[in-house]
């Protein structure tokens, strides 16, 4: 099963609540943790856009050339995101927070967007062979190992948003009571 694009929306939607969350004490923290996060916004409605069509184009490939191009234009989006996750990282990573608690959530969340980015590249890889099968039969197989690759990198993200849903909650809860 492709990784779905509705689970890269779950994950992403769920870090934009940390950027409507208001923080009191460490207002200034909050609000910088969150701005690199709000900008997710439109990284997710562009990433889904760009996985729907790359899995229609799956849905309705009729030969071989339509399956390789289905799969180059499945790893052409994984790129995308992968490029602007790394891009997001960074940016939470860069971000200045001296409070010792809002900077693990922070570095939490970081190694949270590496984990999903490592998900996606494992999906990529899998589905790389599929852009060189030769033959109808070779795709076939070739489809088969990416199917159990993107269903593990689909249970990792799964966890993925396990975890992060549980550091959106101490976050959240962390800023409420400083306010």
């Amino acid at each position: 099963m492709p990784l779905s694009s509705q689970k890269a929306l779950t994950l992403l939607s769920s870090l934009i609540l940390i950027g409507l969350t208001s923080c009191g004490g460490s207002v200034s923290q909050c609000k910088q943790l969150a701005s690199p996060i709000n900008e997710a916004k439109g990284f997710v409605q562009e990433y889904e856009q760009d996985m729907d069509q790359a899995l229609a184009q799956f849905s309705s490939a009729q030969n071989l050339g339509d399956i390789n191009t289905a799969a180059k234009d499945y790893i052409s989006a994984v790129e995308k995101a992968r490029a602007q996750l790394d891009a997001f990282a960074q940016e939470t990573s860069n971000a200045s927070i001296d409070d010792e608690q809002l900077n693990e959530y922070r570095q939490q969340y970081v190694t949270l967007l590496t984990q999903w980015n490592g998900a996606l590249t494992s999906a990529r890889d899998a589905m790389q062979p599929l852009t060189e099968a030769s033959t109808e039969e070779e795709a076939r197989n070739v489809f088969s190992r990416f199917q159990a690759q993107t269903d593990s990198a689909y249970s990792a993200i799964q966890t993925i948003d396990l975890q992060e849903a549980a550091l959106i909650e101490g976050n959240n809860a962390y800023c409420d009571a400083s306010s």
